[in-house]
Order: C-alpha cells, then structure tokens, then sequence
C-alpha cells in the first residue's frame, strides 16, 4: 500500500483538471447561497473538503487514505493512494443522509497500461465533523467487461 501522495504525480495527473474544478466551485457557490435555509443548513455538514479511509471489509485487502471535495452543485473530486489520480464523480442528498458515486481509471504498476475503470458507490450519514458511507466499487476491464466487485466502507473527518 501506497501511503504517501506524490505531490509532483498528483499535480501533473490532475493539473490539467484543476481549471474545471475551480470553474465548479465557482459555479456551486451562486446555487447554493439561492438555496433556502433549511436546504443550505442541511447541505452545510457534507460541503467543504474531507480525510477518508476505505476499507475493504470483505476482501484482504489493505485500507486506502484519501482526500474527498464535495461541492454545492453536487460534484466530487476525490482521489486515494489505492487510486494515486483524480476521480470525479457526483453526490446528492438522500433519506437520511446523502449517496455518491465515482469513477477512476486503473493502470498496470509495472509500465502505466490503461487496465479499465472502477466505479464507486456509497451511500452514508453525516455529522457536522465527521460521516461513514457502504457500498462496491465495480472493476471493468478496457472492453467494459465487468471483473470484480467488492465491498468498501469509507469513514471522514474535515480536513
């Protein structure tokens, strides 16, 4: 496991998405300061940028550190040492709590092949500083065959 960041890998896999990601921070603020109160109130628990650590219950497997950002207008940015690149996905209030999902590409560690995608989704509850969420990630294979799934559980604290 991988639990150091290269801050050099990191900037030049994501840094041509930074400008994107900036664009929907801005954007998110404007809906969200239009929100009523109750709905602003409700979203303010989840908002902002978290620490996360994603086991995996039923494989042996070990766990992953990560960084979440959840933005206003309902987009994720995400990014783990299992992953060691950007994901992007999208999130939204839900009965009692909120869901997400995501997406990242997997490359082989011995040249960098493009090997396929995996899919993340979860589901959770919040508090003001902290939150845990269940669910799969799915692995596919670059023809879209699915592979594998397995369990994940991620726990949060604000960053």
């Amino acid at each position: 496991m991988r639990t150091d960041l290269n801050r050099r890998s990191l900037l030049s896999r994501g840094g041509s998405l930074a400008p994107l990601v900036g664009l929907g921070l801005l954007a998110g603020a404007t809906p969200a300061a239009a929100e009523t109160g109750a709905q602003e109130s409700r979203l303010l628990p989840l908002l902002g940028t978290w620490a996360v650590e994603v086991t995996f219950p039923s494989v042996n497997r070990p766990p992953e550190a990560g960084l979440f950002a959840f933005v206003a207008d309902g987009v994720l940015v995400a990014t783990t040492t299992g992953a060691g690149h950007l994901s992007l996905g999208s999130w939204r209030l839900a009965s009692g709590g909120f869901s997400f999902s995501f997406r990242h590409f997997m490359y082989a560690d011995d040249d960098g092949t493009w090997t396929g995608e995996v899919r993340i989704e979860q589901t959770g509850t919040f508090t003001s500083s902290s939150w845990r969420a269940t669910g799969t990630g799915t692995a596919f294979d670059t023809e879209g065959n699915q592979v594998a799934v397995v369990q994940s559980a991620t726990t949060a604290t604000r960053y």
